[in-house]
């Protein structure tokens, strides 16, 4: 073999050499870039992840506020009712909340109301049949208990 085919195979063994180095480097370039990427991919969607967490989160608790104050207005609602339910059993006058016997004619103190007869549910005016099942709505007496 001559110089210049030495010389010749030299450099080509040497520009083969740093072709494999520039591509070893490239990939690694992108290997790095590629992971960067998935990094903050996975930053990103952690992030959204832990803001929609925080949402629902909060949706959650007004939720169950709204609850709350429903079942409070609730059983507000109720025991005006009651209270409103409060009647002497022999005359009907109505009865304060402290009342156990009428101060009229010594009757005792009872709660009248109207009820579905099916379904239970409280009777409000004077509707004949449920607005819920199409039950009857009945006049129901309980005695107070003390």
């Amino acid at each position: 073999m001559g110089l210049f085919d030495s010389i010749k195979k030299g450099l080509s063994d040497l520009f083969g050499r740093v072709k494999d180095e520039a591509v070893d480097a490239a990939k690694d370039a992108a290997a790095e870039k590629a992971d960067e990427a998935v990094d903050a991919a996975k930053d990103a969607v952690a992030e959204k992840a832990d803001e929609a967490f925080d949402a629902a989160r909060e949706r959650l608790r007004e939720t169950q506020e709204t609850k709350k104050r429903e079942k409070e207005a609730a059983a507000e609602a109720e025991r005006r009712a009651r209270e409103a339910a409060r009647v002497c059993s022999q005359c009907g006058r109505h009865a304060a909340p402290t009342e156990k016997f009428c101060p009229d004619c010594g009757g005792k103190i009872v709660e009248k109301y109207r009820v579905c007869s099916k379904c239970g549910k409280q009777g409000t005016g004077d509707e004949k049949f449920c607005t819920e099942c199409g039950g009857e709505i009945v006049e129901k007496t309980e005695e107070i208990q003390s």
